[in-house]
């Protein structure tokens, strides 16, 4: 658990070092996990998986670059490009489409571009565009070479239907789970959970990057967390390594983001947030490292007003 009275104090006597520190502690995982799947030099494939809003994304791009310092050319699949066009995807009863399952995405290009790609021939591989909510027009070739590697990631990288005729093996194919895996602690007794986290983690990505509400995101919250227990947490015990992605000082990035913009959307996922945000300290003129994960669900590093 993290303190957050002594996150507080950090962050208003020593911000510098409480977000270097931060950012190392994450790094530090990086180094370790590419390291040793470096040291191993049988692996052809990393297949990266978590929940939403785990990071998943910025490991991916941070563990390549460790990597290609060690000398190896990576390539990186996200598991997104392979989604359907959007008015195509299942609606669920409660009115949501259903974007975590296995339906969402067109499992059998994705199949057989890794079972393609790890056995050494040319793939084509698909982008998607996320605002416009369906298949990009641009494709980019990709032929791995016998000493590269290819980086999968995506919620759904460690399901066995993803590989096809392959498996994760731990000598060609590693797999990594990664998620927040501490609860902070405020100084009233309020937690904030890790599933809580990444909610306003999404809430931030969704409006920046995808062109969703908060109350859009918030509406498809429960449907998120029921998909994960079918589609994500029964392959966890697949990843060889696991990664903590919970940053000590980020609920300061979130109070500076969205202020009291969560007041006006009250629901059981909110009211315990909205609480603790009011715990939370406005730190003017925050620079995140243009490196940190956070990235991934604000706009860019500098930390600006709040959303409305």
């Amino acid at each position: 658990m993290i303190n957050w009275a002594k996150m507080e104090e950090l962050a208003k006597n020593h911000l510098s070092s409480l977000i270097y520190n931060s950012e190392y502690n994450f790094d530090s995982q990086v180094i370790e996990i590419a390291d040793k799947i470096y040291q191993k030099k049988s692996v052809k494939m990393i297949m990266i998986a978590g929940p939403s809003a785990s990071g998943k994304t910025t490991f991916a791009n941070l563990l390549a670059d460790r990597l290609e310092f060690r000398g190896t050319k990576v390539h990186r699949i996200s598991t997104d490009d392979f989604f359907i066009d959007r008015d195509k995807v299942e609606v669920l009863p409660s009115g949501v489409r259903d974007f975590d399952s296995l339906s969402a995405m067109d499992i059998g290009l994705l199949t057989y571009t890794l079972e393609q790609i790890l056995e050494g021939r040319r793939v084509v591989v698909p982008a998607y565009d996320f605002i416009d909510g369906k298949r990009a027009g641009e494709t980019r070739e990709l032929k791995s070479q016998p000493q590269d590697i290819t980086i999968v990631e995506g919620i759904h990288a460690l399901n066995p239907v993803v590989l096809g005729k392959y498996a994760i093996d731990d000598e060609n194919v590693v797999g990594v789970y990664i998620s927040p895996r501490r609860d902070f602690v405020l100084p009233s007794g309020r937690h904030i959970a890790p599933v809580e986290l990444r909610l306003l983690r999404r809430i931030l990505r969704d409006y920046y990057s995808r062109g969703y509400s908060l109350s859009d995101t918030l509406l498809q919250w429960d449907e998120v967390l029921k998909a994960e227990k079918v589609y994500i947490y029964p392959y966890v015990y697949k990843a060889s390594y696991t990664v903590d992605s919970v940053y000590d000082y980020e609920l300061l990035v979130y109070k500076r983001c969205l202020g009291n913009s969560l007041d006006g959307y009250p629901n059981r996922w909110t009211d315990n947030i909205r609480e603790v945000l009011k715990e939370v300290s406005v730190i003017p003129d925050m620079t995140i490292p243009s490196t940190s994960l956070l990235n991934e669900f604000i706009k860019g590093g500098q930390v600006g007003g709040k959303r409305g």
